[in-house]
């Protein structure tokens, strides 16, 4: 592909962490074909106000949830399946840090699944709680969004290794 990398997964423009390229197109299809498939490891950092159980959110996402935002479909019938794993890792005085898995990898998932379960990740503004509901409001200062891709693992579409990558948390989360 002319010596040009290419970008596999994606991440929020605030979220910091751990990102894939690929430098052949054989392999950016390899790599991609595994994130379809769900079949990649995807672990991320975040906090939220309050106290939340370890749990798993299933739901089915909507480009419009009514408002002009993404989000879970009521009837859970219309849109794309979303899985994400929870898991508090700590209380840091009004707030918990999260260890989130995703199962899938749809748009904004754990930010949508958390803020529909009145827990919005701090510092998201455009994801505040469920739809029809009055937004949770953020009172943490935190200077950006407070999510963090901390591991990605995928297997090596040339030699089938399977690899994984870690990315300590910023300072400023």
């Amino acid at each position: 592909n002319g010596g040009q990398v290419s970008i596999i997964n994606r991440l929020d423009r605030e979220t910091s962490g751990a990102l894939a390229f690929a430098r052949t197109e054989s392999s950016q299809i390899h790599l991609i074909e595994q994130f379809a498939a769900h079949t990649s490891f995807r672990r991320y950092m975040c906090i939220v106000p309050g106290r939340i159980d370890a749990q798993t959110i299933s739901t089915t996402f909507v480009r419009d949830r009514g408002d002009g935002v993404r989000g879970s479909c009521p009837d859970g019938i219309h849109g794309k399946r979303a899985v994400t794993h929870i898991r508090p890792l700590r209380i840091i005085g009004a707030y918990s840090e999260l260890e989130c898995q995703l199962e899938t990898g749809r748009t904004n998932q754990i930010r949508i699944h958390l803020a529909e379960l009145r827990h919005p990740i701090c510092g998201d503004v455009k994801y505040r709680g469920p739809f029809g509901e009055p937004a949770v409001t953020d009172s943490s200062r935190a200077p950006r969004l407070a999510l963090h891709a901390a591991d990605l693992g995928f297997v090596h579409p040339k030699s089938g290794e399977h690899l994984k990558f870690s990315v300590p948390l910023p300072r400023d989360l």
